[in-house]
């Protein structure tokens, strides 16, 4: 059953002309707004919930931009101007936590709670009353009058349930900090679902690498565990700090069947004295559950070329290898580094390591269950914009050839020049 509220609304353009300006009605559907006259044959304007860029109430008016440059004004709510915004939310919310792949694995418990949240700048914004719901592999948070967002478990860095303010306090690995108070009695079960959850996720972990990764002790294991997590690649250093035998071992793990990808590997190592390599796994049960199906890809990020080349070993036929700028118009790569790894990693997770979709121009994704999440999702645009193309070359010559082609156009730090389109089929045969 569709829910409507009566409005008065205007239509402006982006130098605030006025366009339309209507007594009638606004009519949420599962995915979009429809603004309306009044009679039978107004059909109204229909504003997708993608397509809003901007939020904002100024006393009873309710304003939002969309991507077009377009503003929209409601008002005259007649006293529904709170109920308005709470279905408003809810709606939009439960779209876009649905199409941007927030629910991973299934639902355990949700909680009411209220949070706070301190980004990377150390901006702190309150965000009021919460829905928080714990899902096996992620935790996703539904405002009441904001927006729905989700820290997956693979980048949560920190976490700590404090019993004197009765707060659960999370960091994530962009350097976000989340606090979850007002819990009440649910305090206790809160900690217990997110302490299950994350220890069914090391220990099904733990069980894979033991299967795989032979010679090596339960506490190194599970150290290993705690680094990679569910898929999150992490640097040679980090797992040499596990133990000094690792690193050589997981490289034998991940390219024992790609030996051509591990020669393009050692190439890049070898031309950056600041290159530091990232190597990631996706370790899936096989379908009787007697075997586990290995994914592995690597990062080689090369500061001083501005470059980062990733790699997926899934399929030895597979011989790309893709190349990203670090920064894309100005600044020191070294120092954008850490955020670049973040952004290529969570692509890594999500995709599961088949970056397919990922490469498809905007016509072919609105055709995909990937279309709403390119359109929202921020590291998934700064992943495609950065994109420089991808090297299929199978013997080593050729590939240093493509490799020192891809640099050349990395050091030229402008905005690209080609169509949004055209960025993402760029590929040397």
């Amino acid at each position: 059953m569709a829910i409507g509220y009566s409005v008065k609304f205007r239509k402006m353009n982006f130098s605030r002309k006025v366009l339309i300006e209507k007594e009638g009605e606004v009519v949420f559907d599962r995915k979009y707004l429809r603004l309306k006259g009044k009679g039978a044959n107004d059909h109204g304007v229909i504003v997708n919930f993608t397509d809003i860029k901007e939020v904002k109430t100024d006393k009873d008016i309710f304003i939002f931009n969309t991507f077009a440059k377009e503003t929209f004004e409601l008002s005259k709510f007649g006293g529904a101007m709170e109920n308005f915004l709470e279905d408003f939310y809810r709606i939009k919310n439960e779209y876009f936590a649905e199409n941007m792949f927030m629910k991973e694995g299934m639902l355990n418990r949700e909680f009411d709670c209220q949070i706070e949240i301190t980004n990377s700048y150390g901006k702190s914004i309150t965000i009021g009353k919460t829905m928080l719901q714990f899902y096996e592999q992620s935790m996703v948070f539904i405002p009441k009058c904001s927006d729905v967002f989700m820290v997956n478990l693979n980048f949560m860095k920190h976490h700590e349930f404090d019993e004197d303010s009765y707060q659960l306090q999370i960091e994530t690995d962009s350097g976000t900090k989340i606090f979850v108070s007002k819990l009440g009695s649910n305090f206790e079960d809160a900690r217990e679902c997110l302490e299950g959850c994350l220890e069914k996720m090391y220990q099904r972990v733990l069980n894979q690498w033991n299967q795989v990764l032979t010679g090596f002790s339960l506490q190194v294991l599970l150290k290993l565990a705690y680094a990679i997590k569910d898929g999150k690649a992490v640097s040679m250093a980090a797992l040499k700090k596990i133990d000094p035998a690792l690193p050589l071992k997981i490289m034998e793990l991940a390219f024992k069947d790609n030996p051509e990808l591990e020669k393009k590997i050692q190439f890049l190592r070898s031309l950056d004295k600041d290159e530091k390599l990232y190597v990631g796994f996706s370790l899936k049960n096989s379908a009787d559950g007697r075997d586990i199906i290995v994914r592995a890809g690597f990062l080689a990020a090369l500061p001083n070329m501005n470059t980062i080349a990733l790699g997926i070993s899934n399929n030895p036929d597979d011989k790309r290898v893709f190349f990203f700028r670090i920064v894309m118009e100005q600044g020191i790569a070294a120092d954008k580094l850490e955020g670049k790894v973040l952004e290529i990693n969570q692509c890594m997770v999500l995709f599961d390591y088949d970056l397919s979709p990922l490469l498809k121009d905007k016509n072919e994704l609105r055709k995909t269950k990937y279309r709403v999440a390119i359109l929202r999702m921020a590291f998934l645009r700064l992943f495609r914009r950065s994109l420089l193309g991808y090297s299929q070359a199978f013997d080593l010559e050729r590939f240093k050839d493509d490799s020192n082609r891809f640099f050349a156009q990395a050091s030229v730090m402008k905005k690209p020049v080609l169509r949004h389109r055209q960025l993402f089929k760029p590929t040397l045969k």
